[in-house]
């Protein structure tokens, strides 16, 4: 079991007690110093970043301005992965079930990654979908829970990536060149692993 440290404060940090923002690893105590979450949106959010109401409610810069501006649209853009949740969503509601499916979760600054989420659509198994700079170490930094199917897929379909393990759970980085020059193959990746319900190991 690999020792998780706290990127502010440098302490070690019990496994369940992780908390998670820009990708980095927090203490609670840091976290709650450096972070909160955006009231409307429930995004984390810098609060040095956060913009603070009059009862002391934080909003991040996007809620804040949709909020605060008479020309926000009333019909806003809302993406097909969005949107065959929301339809998913209603219909399950009216019939009276519970939540089976989700949205893949990515990195929005990422337009690769966004197109990814946009073709993907509703997933069975929820993972997250993050960015990595090209580096000579390795290509793929997936958390341990996925690292098995991954190797796999990599050998079945002969690619050369290189692969090592990462924190977390169900947790995908994936570096510039192959979010780039394989997206076909990443494509299928995230398919395989989100889109059929595995049983845990």
């Amino acid at each position: 079991m690999s020792i998780i440290y706290c990127s502010c404060c440098n302490e070690k940090i019990v496994e369940g007690e992780v908390r998670w923002a820009e990708e980095e690893t927090y203490c609670d105590d840091c976290f709650g110093e450096i972070f909160t979450h955006c009231d409307h949106c429930d995004e984390v959010v810098r609060r040095s970043n956060a913009y603070f109401d009059d009862l002391g409610n934080a909003h991040c810069s996007n809620c804040w301005d949709e909020e605060n501006d008479d020309e926000c649209p009333d019909n806003p853009y809302v993406d097909e992965a969005d949107r065959k949740l929301i339809i998913e969503l209603s219909r399950n509601w009216l019939l009276g079930k519970q939540k089976k499916r989700c949205i893949l979760k990515i990195n929005q600054k990422d337009y690769l990654l966004s197109r990814i989420k946009e073709r993907i659509g509703l997933v069975d198994q929820p993972i997250y979908l993050f960015g990595l700079q090209d580096r000579e170490e390795y290509q793929l930094y997936v958390s341990s829970n996925l690292i098995d199917h991954v190797k796999e897929f990599i050998l079945l379909n002969g690619l050369d990536w290189k692969v090592t393990e990462g924190i977390g759970c169900n947790r995908i980085g994936v570096s510039y060149s192959i979010r780039q020059n394989n997206f076909a193959e990443l494509l299928r990746l995230i398919k395989s692993i989100s889109c059929v319900q595995r049983v845990a190991a």
